[in-house]
């Protein structure tokens, strides 16, 4: 029933909240386009998995309407395609697009599990364990200049 995306998203809140370190997001936009294509929405903090799900939300928030279903995610939620979006991969009404496309990427999209495209400008920035663990390793052995310093003082003695 859980997909490795649930698995993802717990591992990293998970390492998150041990490390007490969370997601950098870096880059820029490349202007490519692809992030309006293949969405995933929610309404009320769950993804939307139904058409009549989607109609009452475009009836409550109708800037929401812009979105068109394109099909269903292997894991049950509606994927969605903006038709806002121009022939040259630009935003036609940039000016006032939604949060949901001001804020990408969102940390939350990280901590979900969910992967952003490898062409994709922006990047999540993370510390690993491995990290934490190298630069402790790191810190153990003293820098090269004080050893080689201690060695020329015993030389001298």
């Amino acid at each position: 029933m859980f997909s490795l995306k649930f698995y993802t998203g717990l591992f990293r809140r998970f390492r998150s909240l041990v490390l007490r370190r969370k997601v950098e997001i870096t880059g820029q936009c490349k202007g490519c386009g692809r992030c309006c294509e293949n969405i995933l929405l929610k309404d009320g903090g769950r993804w939307l998995t139904s058409k009549r799900k989607f109609r009452k939300l475009c009836e409550r928030e109708p800037e929401h309407a812009r979105f068109d279903i394109v099909g269903k995610d292997d894991t049950g939620p509606l994927v969605f395609s903006c038709s806002k979006l121009g022939d040259d991969n630009f935003c036609t009404c940039y000016e006032s697009r939604l949060p949901l496309c001001k804020n990408y990427p969102s940390k939350s999209l990280y901590y979900q599990g969910d992967w952003l495209r490898a062409d994709c400008g922006f990047s999540f920035k993370v510390t690993t364990f491995r990290d934490i663990y190298m630069r402790r390793k790191r810190s153990e052995i003293p820098p090269f200049s004080e050893v080689l310093h201690q060695k020329i003082e015993q030389e001298k003695k």
